[in-house]
């Protein structure tokens, strides 16, 4: 049951998705100039609200089916990895959803630049080492293929060095990463 619960909150991290696609996420991102971005979120302001709900939907869903995983999968190493993975997941999301809140009361702040980069740089470092690392439990788990744990790591660590590089970072990447053990452990649930 815990696995099934699991399975459907990583599949649930696609409203992630569902916010990044929205107009005003195309308008807003890759605006370079604050004050366009600025005038973009004042004329969308609910759809800027509803992108950003979404956004910390989908990690929440994401970082609660890997604490859901932790606690229905079998065997000490798969547990235990999953429980510090959804640790880091818990601890990058506290400052994302601080991040998403500020954007949508302070959106000038946002627009300009001037929240704290630590809010982002928690989330994008945690998060990404919190999906390799429940890639990990799942290979340690044996429920899904070897290559399902596998994508996962090789994913997110291409991520980590990716956003290190680049200094920025779409974190979409991290949801549709997850679909792919949410879609195999529903499956997998369904079978057993």
């Amino acid at each position: 049951m815990l696995l099934r619960l699991s399975a459907i909150a990583l599949l649930a991290g696609a409203s992630f998705i569902v916010g990044a696609m929205l107009p005003i996420s195309w308008r807003v991102f890759p605006e370079p100039s604050s004050d366009k971005k600025l005038e973009h979120i004042l004329a969308s302001a609910t759809q800027w609200t509803l992108a950003n709900v979404l956004f910390g939907v989908g990690a929440a869903a994401v970082a609660g089916g890997i604490v859901l995983f932790a606690l229905g999968v079998d065997g000490l190493a798969a547990r235990v990895m999953a429980l510090v993975s959804g640790v880091l997941a818990l601890a990058g999301l506290v400052p994302w959803i601080v991040h998403l809140s500020a954007r949508v009361t302070d959106p000038a702040a946002f627009a300009r630049g001037d929240l704290p980069s630590w809010w982002l740089w928690t989330y994008f470092i945690l998060t990404p080492l919190a999906i390799a690392l429940f890639g990990a439990a799942l290979l340690a788990s044996g429920l899904l293929a070897a290559w399902v744990g596998w994508t996962m790591i090789g994913t997110m660590a291409a991520t980590i060095v990716a956003t290190l590089i680049a200094g920025d970072m779409v974190p979409a990447v991290y949801y549709l990463v997850t679909l792919l053990p949410g879609t195999m452990l529903l499956i997998a649930a369904a079978r057993a």
